[in-house]
């Protein structure tokens, strides 16, 4: 059980040979942007929508914040903060703050004795800035201050987003570009450099006329060296938000190429499925999803609490 699960802490954290770098920027950061599998590149007013796209806290609520929590596979958790605020004439501004804690390993010699234990983490702080070109026409940048740690092992990063979002409000549809993870390693593992997990992300939002319904669609790790075009093609991620009531959201999501990536031979089931639910009440709203990495893994839970300051 701890060889399989320090096998996911290389996975997550990119420090295995041959992968990028800090791959734990991938997970999604909310419950609400994860039971869509990460498809809300447009319209979206969740605080933490800036870290999607950096030009989407145009369209957060003024004073917001949402508290997240996560509950990765076996003993590995997380926590997430990220808040959204508007200087009159200024612009507007966002901050977020997420970690990984992958839990204690145990030190052992060759002869398989052990001398005690050590840990392994993650953290990335987030600044946003955003404001408009134009009517309905947004763009933001993020700046990303990376830090991950194995035993006494420990790399530190800093990274750029940019992004565009147009708005058709007409229409209830709009369109959104970001361009994640452009940075280096300020430090690096051993004295090893890596790249960071870079991507372009394009996608479209349009909220259905004579249903409650949002529609997400977008393509992800357009900017993916290691991907083929075809398997670029392959990786769109698409999700639906059910409006049934006010306070009351059902999600569903699905990530296309995690579900090609992580299922077992012939065999396919629930991998890169998500889902999850909204509710509002008392000034609060309540965020929890599910998802699946598939039966050899499993799954991931998120909870959110989100309000106004």
């Amino acid at each position: 059980m701890k060889s399989l699960c320090f096998a996911v802490v290389l996975l997550v954290s990119g420090s295995a040979v041959g992968q990028t770098v800090y791959q734990f920027l991938d997970l999604d950061v909310s419950a609400r942007e994860a039971a869509l599998a990460g498809s809300a590149l447009a319209r979206t007013d969740d605080p933490s929508a800036f870290y999607y796209n950096p030009a989407l806290a145009v369209s957060s609520k003024d004073r917001a914040v949402t508290f997240g929590f996560l509950k990765h596979v076996l003993d590995i958790n997380g926590g997430y903060v990220f808040s959204t605020f508007q200087l009159p004439e200024t612009g507007y501004f966002g901050v977020g703050i997420g970690y990984l804690n992958y839990g204690s390993f145990a030190k052992t010699d060759e002869a398989g004795n052990q001398y005690g234990t050590f840990s392994a983490g993650d953290a990335v702080l987030t600044l946003n800035y955003s404001n408009y070109l134009a009517k309905d026409f947004s763009y933001g940048i993020n700046l990303k201050g990376i830090y991950s740690s194995i035993d006494t092992y420990s790399s530190a990063g800093l990274a750029f987003d940019f992004g565009l979002y147009y708005d058709f409000p007409q229409d209830l549809m709009g369109v959104g570009f970001s361009v994640v993870n452009a940075g280096q390693q300020l430090s690096y593992y051993d004295g090893v450099k890596e790249p960071l997990p870079f991507d372009v992300r394009l996608g479209v939002s349009k909220q259905l006329e004579h249903l409650p319904l949002i529609l997400n669609f977008a393509f992800e790790r357009l900017g993916d060296s290691g991907l083929s075009f075809s398997d670029k093609l392959r990786s769109f991620v698409i999700g639906g938000e059910f409006l049934l009531s006010d306070n009351f959201h059902v999600r569903v999501g699905f990530n296309n190429l995690q579900h090609q990536q992580m299922k077992v031979g012939l065999n396919s089931g629930i991998e890169g499925l998500s889902f999850g639910l909204g509710l509002k009440f008392f000034g609060y709203g309540f965020d929890y999803s599910y998802s699946s990495w598939g039966p050899k893994i499993g799954g991931l839970h998120r909870i959110n609490v989100t309000t106004s300051f």
